[in-house]
């Protein structure tokens, strides 16, 4: 009888003893690596007035300083791409013969502001929040006219800046989707593929798929999903308060479709050209010989880059009132 409890007690020991090296085990997978998408939402650089942004000042008030926070809530540049990342910061909307603003690390805001593509790093995996820089001004109060007893400019602070959009979304290669043979497949052509947002104020929306008796096609449709404006890459450096020609706007540049690593075959417009957005949405139409997929069905990502200048702006309600002197 003892010898039959002490076998029950050795068991039990075991037992637990396994389950304490599982549960270990467990908890150690827990604080491993996780798979994060960090390519996700519909911004880019965003621009913010700090709370203690001064509104009233006076007739003659000199040095009056503020700041704004640029923060990038989008994925582009990554690390490897800050190289590639341009930017400027511009400020309009008041009579520059009543008030004058000045960067604080220069002279004038005709210019506009550089940004700084090392502190404007994108979203990933190891800085979920993006980066941010802060800018700082100054502002200088002359005299306001005579019976004017107060002046309330709207403060416009713009951003001008490349971004890119970059999209990889799986989809099913199957170069006979209708056929009647009795074979295992990985996967089924959907008519429509939402791939959700990318971390960019462009985004690729949807992407139709079919097949011919030689080509896979594909449909791939773009939004302006960020609210501002898409200006060319050869005006960022342009001051926005003095506008655009509106025919040089709304269009992106296509800089990669392939399937896997396979460069589509054709493209329209074409992969270097530039895609024309209407009421801010637009697409792509392309197509891939069959011959790539040899006879086999299987699942890889569809990757889609574009580029793009883009601008959005933020404002700030101000009062200047009359020095008031008493004599």
């Amino acid at each position: 009888m003892v010898k039959m409890e002490k076998k029950v007690f050795l068991i039990i020991s075991l037992v637990l003893l396994t389950l304490f090296i599982v549960g270990c085990n467990g908890t150690n997978g827990a604080d491993g690596p996780s798979e994060v998408n960090y390519r996700t939402g519909t911004q880019g650089l965003t621009l913010e007035f700090p709370t203690d942004t001064p509104t009233e000042i006076y007739e003659n008030d000199q040095d009056v300083r503020f700041s704004v926070n640029v923060r990038n809530k989008g994925a582009f540049p990554q690390s490897d791409e800050r190289a590639d990342f341009r930017g400027k910061l511009w400020i309009g909307g008041y009579d520059e013969r009543i008030l004058q603003i000045y960067p604080r690390l220069s002279s004038s805001i005709a210019q506009g502001v550089n940004l700084n593509g090392d502190e404007l790093e994108g979203v990933s995996p190891y800085n979920l929040n993006g980066g941010y820089s802060t800018i700082e001004f100054q502002m200088n109060v002359g005299e306001l006219p005579n019976g004017m007893p107060y002046y309330d400019p709207k403060i416009i602070i713009t951003t001008s800046y490349l971004y890119k959009t970059l999209a990889s979304p799986m989809i099913c290669i199957d170069p006979e989707p209708r056929s009647t043979k009795v074979r295992e497949k990985v996967c089924e052509i959907q008519q429509s593929i939402s791939p959700g947002t990318q971390g960019a104020p462009i985004s690729i929306s949807s992407i139709e798929e079919d097949v011919t008796s030689t080509d896979f096609l594909f449909k791939i449709y773009i939004d302006n999903v960020g609210g501002g404006l898409i200006i060319p890459e050869s005006q960022i450096d342009s001051n926005p308060n003095e506008g655009y020609d509106w025919r040089d706007l709304n269009k992106v540049m296509i800089e990669e479709v392939s399937v896997g690593n396979v460069r589509m075959t054709e493209c329209r417009p074409s992969i270097g050209r530039e895609v024309q957005l209407m009421d801010g949405k637009g697409y792509i139409f392309c197509r891939l010989d069959k011959s790539v997929a040899g006879g086999k069905a299987y699942e890889t990502p569809l990757n889609v880059k574009l580029s793009y200048g883009y601008t959005s702006s933020s404002q700030k309600d101000i009062e200047i009132f009359e020095e008031v002197s008493f004599k």
